[in-house]
């Protein structure tokens, strides 16, 4: 393997990348490391990232250093969930490394480009994506959130609970202009549209949704007029058996001749 030398009147340290100036990273090549001030690895990773920054130039690429607890914006992008962590960008697309870290090894993937066996993130990972910003900007204001707590709690001594309570209170506040806004938006840009009535509706008279009451049956002539079985059963004489239009008929003997 053919070694570069390093220039040393070139690039010495990383280059600080924040919210405001991250979208120079999708031009060119870049190696970035996302890492805290507070997290024991990364400060025990600070000399051999600062030592393969001094190689940049003869790599013919830049390198670069996120801070996650100033810019909490990139982290939600990045969707950064450890530290350390690494990321191989060429042109916009974006590989995370998670390889050896030794200056050496970090070298081999710029100088033998190995960079290229490893995947690209998924699409709807991509740090450039819309979904990733709105990603971004929640853990922005879920830093800003914090920010607020720490003061309210150390700087003017509110208790917890009463900061939870303030907490929800604006959450439903703002929850409620929200919908206001929504509402009003809707009625401004999308309105209802009055539908006519068809002209056979406009035509039609109420007149002539007057009911037919010639089919409808009175029960109360008809009970008039039929009475019940045991009422005829009570006013009607019992049948005589000598008349001839009964159908009991007295049977008369015949004297024989």
């Amino acid at each position: 393997m053919n070694w570069v030398v390093a220039h040393p009147n070139k690039q010495k340290s990383p280059i600080t990348v924040t919210d405001g100036n991250w979208t120079n990273i999708l031009e060119g090549e870049w190696m970035l490391e996302f890492m805290a001030p507070w997290c024991p690895a990364c400060r025990s990773f600070t000399e051999v990232w600062a030592e393969f920054a001094t190689w940049s130039y003869d790599l013919d690429i830049s390198v670069g250093v996120i801070d996650v607890t100033e810019n909490p914006g990139l982290s939600g992008r990045f969707l950064v969930t450890s530290l350390p962590t690494l990321y191989h960008v060429q042109n916009g697309e974006f590989r995370q490394y998670t390889g050896a870290r030794k200056t050496t090894d970090l070298i081999a993937v710029i100088d033998e480009k190995k960079w290229a066996t490893i995947e690209p993130v998924a699409w709807y990972r991509d740090p450039k994506s819309f979904q990733m910003g709105v990603l971004g900007a929640f853990f922005k204001a879920a830093m800003f959130i914090r920010g607020v707590y720490s003061t309210m709690t150390d700087v003017y001594g509110i208790p917890e609970w009463l900061c939870y309570v303030i907490f929800a209170i604006l959450t439903i506040l703002i929850g409620l202009l929200l919908g206001l806004l929504l509402v009003i938006c809707c009625d401004n840009f999308f309105p209802a549209k009055y539908i006519p009535l068809p002209p056979e509706r406009l035509a039609h008279k109420p007149s002539d949704d007057r009911e037919d009451d010639t089919d409808i049956i009175d029960d109360t002539v008809d009970e008039q007029k039929h009475p019940s079985s045991e009422e005829e059963a009570k006013q009607t004489p019992p049948a005589n058996p000598l008349s001839d239009d009964s159908d009991l008929r007295k049977r008369i003997p015949r004297s024989d001749e």
